[in-house]
C-alpha cells in the first residue's frame, strides 16, 4: 500500500520552470487583449445599428467569446497543474518502487543467509570438532582436578618438614634440605604444568601445545617413581594423543569454513564455538590469532543460538558489537547438534557474520543517477534504517552517517510492512522528495523491521526532459495513447474544441458584419484579434500538450529500463547465491560415501541429508545424486524417487558439464529448458557439479549433485515485482515483464497468453542483440499488430557470477 498524495500545484510554486512559467504569462497575456475588445464590440453594437436585435446578437457573440476566454485559462492553468502533478505521480511510482526493490533485494539476501546458518551448522565436521574439544575440556578438568590435589599434597608435606626441624637452634639436616628442595622441585613443575593446562589454547593454539607439551615431560617424571600415579601418566599420555586429533579435527573444521566463505563471497566470518562460548573455528585467517579462544558466552547471538530447540530455528542478531567483529557486525546463528542431526541436542553454536556494508553498498549505490565522475549526483542518497530509525547502511556517509538517527519525518517511521510513503521537505539543507519503504519480508523470512529511503532534490521530479520530440513517434498519435492520461487527453478534447469554438464564433462574427455592411466593418477589426487570439491561446496549449506527451512518454522509457534492470539484478542475485550452494553441498561427506561406498543404508544417507538441505532451502524442487553412469541414487524428495529412479540423466546437459568440473570452486548450469525429472513443468533450471572423493580437491568427478531451482515460482515473483503501476499502486492494464535467454526465447512471463514461455519475438530478438553486457535500452516496438513501450536490460552478472546472457523486459501498451 501507498501513503502521500500528490501535491497540489499552482502555476505560481516554486517547481515549476521558469519557461513553463513564462509560457503561461504569455496566453494570460493574449487572453487578456480579448476583455478590451469584447468591451469595445459591446459598445459598437449601439453605435453601428439601431436594431435590438442586433444589438444583442453582437453582445451574446462577445460573452461567449469572454465565457470561452475564461475556460482557456481555466484550462491553462489546470493543464499546468495535470502536467506537474502528472509528473509528481510518474515520480512516486519510480521512487517507492526503487525504495520497496532495494529492501526486498535485502530481504532476498538475508533469507539464504537464514537458510546458510541451518545447514552449515549441520556439518559433520564442526560436530566431531565440538564433541572432541567438550571430550578434551572434560579430560583437562579431570587432569587438573587430580594435579591440584597431588601439588596440595606436596605442599602439606614441605610444611610438615619445615615444622619438624631437627639439630641445634632448629637448623635442617643435609638429608631435609634435598627432600624440601626435591618437593619444592616437584611443586615448581606442578605449577608449570598447571598453568600451561589451565589454559584452553593447547587445545587450538599449537605454541601453547608445544608448552604444554614440555610441562607435561617435567611432571610425568615427577610421577613415574610413584607407582600409584602411574594412572596421571597414562591421562596425560591420552590427552595428549587426543589433542594431536583435535588439532587436526580444528585445522579441517577451518579449511570447511573457510571453503564455504570462498564459495559465499558475502561473510566477513564464520565461527563455531563449544557450548562455553568458546570460539573453536573461524573462516578468517587472517584474525584467526585473535578470534580463536574469544569467549562470546554472554553474546545474544551465541546465548540464542544454544536456545533453538532443533534445526529448523535460527537467531538472527540485529547490529551489535561482538569480540568477534572489529565493527558492529549482523549475524545469525544457530545450534550445533551431535552427530549433526538436526533434532539432536546442543552441543555448541554456529554464528555468521554477514558482511552488510559491502553488500548494502552495491544494492544503496544501484538505480540512482551518476555524475561524470561516477559519483552519485549531489542530493541523492540512499540508506538503510532499522526498526528504532538509526541509519545502518547508506550511499553517503557524509550526510546520513551510519549510527546516526534519521532525520526524516515521524510518518516514513510508522509505517506498517510493505508500505510505502512520499513527502516532501528539507533534508539536508536542500528542498528534498524523501520515498520509504518498509520490508515485508520474503517468503518465510519476515525480516528485521528496517526500512528503505530514497532521497533526491525535488527539482529533478519537476525539471524539464531534455527532449521534447522524437521523429519516430506521431504526435497526434502519441496524444491519443494509452500512457497519456485520461485527464491530459479530455483536456486535449477541450481545447480543440475551445479552438473551434472560438473560430467558428469568429467566423459567424465577420458574417454578421458583412451583413451589416458599411456600419458593420467597425467590428471586423475585433473579430480578426479574437481568430488571432484564440488561434494562439489553443496552439500554446496544443504544444504544451505535446510537451507533455513527450514527457510521459519519455518517462516511461526511464521507468520500463529502470524496471527491467530491477528485474535481471533480482535474478542475477538469486542465481549467485544457486552457484554458491551446489559448490558447497557436493563436498558433503554423507553424498561422497554414498558414490564411494554404494549401499542402500549409504543411498537412504544420503537421500535424509538432501531432505534436510531441502528443508532449508525451500526455493528448490529437488535436489538429486547421481552416479557416473548417469543412475539416480537419492534425492531430497522421497515421494518423487520411485518416479524418476527409472530415469539415465547420463546424456541430460547438466549432468555431462557436471562431471567434467574439476574442483570444488567450479559449478555447471543447464539453461532453463525442459526436463523429463520433472515432466509436470513447463521449464526447469538445474545447478550442478562434480563430487570427489576428497570433497575439494582436484580428483575425478564419482558422481553430480543437481539441484533442480524452484524457477517458475521464484522468476514469477521477482516479475511481478517490477511491473510499472498507477498511482493507487494497482498494476497498469496491459503491463507485462518476461525473461529470455540468449537465444531471445521467453523462459518466464507474467503474461502466458501473448508473450509465453517458449515463443520467441523478432522485435525483442533484435532488442537483445544489440544490447551489451549490463546494458539497457527502450523503445517502441509491434507484436500481433499492438505496440508497446519497452524497457530491456542485459544481464551483468553479480559478483563473481557471470549470469547466463539473460535478458529482462518490461512493456506496456503504448
Amino acid at each position: 500500500m501507498s501513503k502521500g498524495n500528490s501535491s497540489k500545484f499552482s502555476i505560481f510554486a516554486p517547481v515549476v520552470a521558469y519557461e513553463h512559467r513564462e509560457f503561461y504569462e504569455q496566453i494570460v497575456n493574449e487572453l487578456n487583449v480579448i476583455l478590451p475588445v469584447c468591451n469595445q464590440g459591446k459598445c459598437l453594437a449601439v453605435d453601428i445599428s439601431r436594431n435590438i436585435a442586433e444589438q444583442e446578437t453582437i453582445k451574446e457573440l462577445m460573452e461567449r467569446v469572454e465565457r470561452f476566454r475564461g475556460e482557456l485559462l481555466e484550462g491553462t492553468k489546470n493543464l499546468f497543474a495535470q502536467f506537474y502533478q502528472s509528473k509528481d505521480a510518474f515520480h512516486k511510482m519510480i521512487q517507492s518502487t526503487v525504495a520497496y526493490v532495494k529492501i526486498n533485494l535485502m530481504d532476498r539476501n538475508l533469507l539464504e543467509r537464514s537458510c546458510d546458518v541451518r545447514w552449515w551448522a549441520l556439518e559433520i565436521a564442526f560436530c566431531k570438532c565440538i564433541e572432541r574439544f567438550n571430550k578434551d575440556k572434560v579430560n583437562l578438568k579431570n587432569l587438573r582436578k587430580i594435579t591440584e590435589e597431588y601439588r596440595l599434597e606436596l605442599e602439606v608435606r614441605s610444611r610438615k618438614l619445615v615444622r619438624d626441624k631437627v639439630g641445634l637452634f632448629g637448623m635442617f639436616g643435609t638429608k631435609r634440605l634435598k627432600e624440601l628442595a626435591l618437593i619444592d622441585n616437584k611443586i615448581t613443575a606442578i605449577n608449570a604444568f598447571m598453568k600451561s593446562i589451565g589454559c584452553l589454547g593447547i587445545l587450538y593454539d599449537k605454541e601453547k601445545y608445544a608448552e604444554f607439551i614440555q610441562t607435561s615431560l617435567a611432571v610425568k617424571e615427577v610421577f613415574k617413581d610413584r607407582t600409584q600415579e602411574l594412572n596421571i601418566i597414562d591421562l596425560i599420555d591420552r590427552i595428549v594423543e587426543d589433542i594431536e586429533k583435535l588439532h587436526g579435527e580444528i585445522d579441517y573444521a577451518n579449511e570447511r569454513l573457510e571453503t564455504i566463505n570462498s564459495s559465499y563471497t558475502l561473510y566477513r566470518d564464520l565461527v563455531i564455538c563449544d557450548d562455553e562460548g568458546n570460539v573453536i573455528a573461524t573462516s578468517n585467517r587472517k584474525r584467526r590469532k585473535v578470534v580463536q579462544g574469544l569467549n562470546v558466552a554472554g553474546e545474544k547471538w551465541f546465548e540464542n543460538a544454544m536456545k533453538t530447540s532443533d534445526g529448523t530455528e535460527y537467531y538472527a542478531q540485529d547490529f551489535a558489537p561482538s569480540a568477534v567483529e572489529e565493527q558492529d557486525s549482523l549475524i545469525y546463528s544457530t545450534a550445533v547438534r551431535t552427530d549433526a542431526q538436526e533434532n539432536n541436542i546442543a552441543i555448541g553454536a554456529m554464528g555468521i557474520f554477514f558482511d552488510f556494508q559491502d553488500e548494502a553498498g552495491i544494492i544503496l549505490a544501484d538505480y540512482t543517477p551518476k555524475d561524470s565522475d561516477g559519483d552519485v549526483e549531489e542530493g541523492w542518497c540512499s540508506f538503510f534504517s532499522n526498526n528504532k530509525g538509526y541509519i545502518i547502511a547508506s550511499s553517503n556517509e557524509d550526510n546520513n552517517e551510519v549510527g546516526a538517527k534519521t532525520h526524516i519525518p515521524r510518518s516514513h517511521l510508522k509505517l506498517e510492512a510493505g508500505e510505502t510513503i512520499r513527502s516532501y521537505g528539507f533534508y539536508n539543507g536542500q528542498d528534498s522528495a524523501l520515498f520509504t519503504a518498509k520490508t515485508d519480508g520474503y517468503l518465510d523470512y519476515k525480516g528485521l523491521g528496517w526500512s528503505s529511503h530514497v532521497i533526491l532534490p525535488r527539482r529533478s521530479i519537476f525539471s524539464r526532459g531534455d527532449s521534447h520530440t522524437n521523429n519516430d513517434i506521431d504526435m497526434k498519435l502519441l496524444l491519443k495513447s494509452c500512457i497519456i492520461p485520461d485527464i491530459n487527453k479530455q483536456t486535449y478534447v477541450n481545447v480543440e474544441h475551445d479552438k473551434r469554438a472560438m473560430q467558428l464564433i469568429s467566423t459567424n462574427g465577420m458574417l454578421f458584419a458583412a451583413e451589416l455592411g458599411a456600419s458593420g466593418q467597425a467590428l471586423s477589426p475585433i473579430f480578426e484579434q479574437i481568430t488571432k487570439t484564440g488561434d494562439f491561446a489553443t496552439a500554446c496549449m496544443e504544444d504544451l500538450l505535446q510537451e507533455m506527451a513527450a514527457d510521459e512518454l519519455n518517462l516511461n522509457f526511464q521507468t520500463l529500463k529502470l524496471f527491467s534492470k530491477q528485474a535481471i539484478d533480482l535474478i542475477d542475485r538469486n542465481l549467485f547465491e544457486r552457484a554458491a550452494d551446489i559448490r558447497w553441498w557436493s563436498t558433503d561427506k554423507y553424498l561422497i560415501d554414498a558414490l564411494k561406498e554404494p549401499t542402500e543404508q549409504s543411498a537412504k544417507d544420503a537421500g535424509q541429508r538432501l531432505k534436510v538441505i531441502n528443508g532449508s532451502y525451500t526455493m528448490y524442487r529437488n535436489l538429486i545424486l547421481v552416479d557416473a553412469t548417469g543412475t539416480i541414487i537419492a534425492c531430497s524428495s522421497p515421494a518423487l524417487l520411485g518416479g524418476i529412479k527409472q530415469i539415465n540423466v547420463s546424456a541430460h546437459e547438466w549432468f555431462e558439464k557436471g562431471m567434467l568440473t574439476v574442483d570444488n570452486t567450479e559449478y555447471a548450469v543447464a539453461d532453463v529448458q525442459k526436463s523429463e525429472l520433472e515432466p509436470t513443468k513447463n521449464r526447469s533450471l538445474i545447478y550442478s557439479s562434480g563430487v570427489r572423493v576428497g570433497g575439494g580437491d582436484n580428483s575425478e568427478a564419482i558422481g553430480v549433485l543437481g539441484i533442480l531451482f524452484d524457477w517458475d515460482t521464484e522468476a514469477g515473483m521477482m516479475l511481478q515485482k517490477c511491473l510499472p503501476r498507477n498511482s493507487e499502486g494497482g498494476k497498469i492494464k496491459g503491463s507485462v515483464a518476461f525473461y529470455t535467454n540468449s537465444n531471445g526465447e521467453i523462459i518466464e512471463s507474467t503474461d502466458q497468453e501473448i508473450f509465453a514461455v517458449g515463443e520467441k519475438h523478432d522485435a525483442v530478438s533484435a532488442i537483445c542483440t544489440h544490447l551489451g553486457v549490463g546494458e539497457s535500452n527502450s523503445g517502441i516496438i509491434e507484436i500481433e499488430s499492438k505496440q508497446y513501450i519497452i524497457g530491456s536490460t542485459k544481464t551483468k552478472g553479480y559478483r563473481e557470477y557471470d549470469g547466463l546472457e539473460w535478458s529482462a523486459h518490461v512493456l506496456r501498451p503504448f
